[in-house]
């Protein structure tokens, strides 16, 4: 009896002290969890260097001042080219809030080439353009929206042509060819954009005038035997460039 009168004192004990204790507990104080910090947007400002090619199409304005245009006979004329090329740029962008101006410079390996259609009627003479090798000096001006640049450009160009009269039929006397650097300008526009740290990728397009070039044959040697070559192109390319850049900017 005397057990059951402990046990019965005990949980009555008990029973009064488990409401008071949690009652005297603290209430869990109530933490924000902390705010990340917005990755860093990457800045355009820096050298960078890279690779790129891609596919050029044009056009030989050929111009003979020996004779006019007639049955058989068209010595001048008109006539496309196209190839690849392919190559390395380096540059330098300055980035002030989202505008980005800077210089480029770059050269590529070329086999852009075209052929004329038939000069003198049954000979198999024609004329024959060939564009091995050309770059830009130019500057840019782009909007920048985070990793994504669209910019336009225009500048200098230069070009390694050679021009040819491939005689055909024609005795050893004819024929004849020059090879010349040419100096033009060029405009142009793109998108580029930052994938990763440093690194860009980017798509572009160029119109480039390279002016004129001369060609003088020697059976005659008057100064009207001779052609005169106008050359225009077409370039898209895409390109991997490395930034060598300057510290990332706040979004704020």
């Amino acid at each position: 009896m005397k057990r059951i009168f402990l046990g019965a004192v005990s949980l009555m004990v008990l029973g009064s002290l488990t409401p008071a204790s949690a009652a005297d507990l603290a209430a869990r104080p109530y933490t924000k969890a902390p705010i990340a910090a917005p990755a860093p947007l990457p800045t355009w400002t820096g050298f960078y260097l890279g690779v790129q090619g891609g596919g050029g199409w044009g056009r030989s304005d050929e111009t003979y001042f020996g004779g006019p245009n007639v049955v058989g006979f068209t010595p001048t004329q008109r006539y496309d080219f196209n190839g690849g090329f392919v190559g390395g740029v380096v540059g330098y962008n300055w980035q002030v809030d989202n505008i980005v101006f800077g210089l480029e410079g770059d050269y590529h390996w070329a086999d852009i080439n075209g052929r004329s259609a038939e000069i003198n009627a049954g000979f198999g003479d024609s004329y024959f353009t060939h564009l091995r090798g050309f770059g830009d000096i130019k500057g840019r001006l782009g909007w920048a929206a985070g990793p994504a640049l669209l910019f336009v450009s225009g500048g200098a160009s230069v070009g390694d042509f050679q021009h040819r009269y491939d005689r055909g039929l024609l005795g050893p006397a004819f024929g004849g060819s020059v090879n010349d650097w040419r100096w033009g300008w060029t405009v142009g526009a793109g998108a580029e954009y930052m994938f990763a740290a440093n690194w860009s990728a980017k798509v572009e397009y160029n119109y480039i005038d390279f002016g004129r070039s001369t060609l003088q044959y020697n059976n005659p040697p008057v100064a009207a035997n001779r052609s005169e070559w106008n050359d225009t192109i077409h370039t898209v390319k895409a390109g991997i460039s490395y930034h060598f850049g300057g510290p990332a900017l706040s979004r704020y």
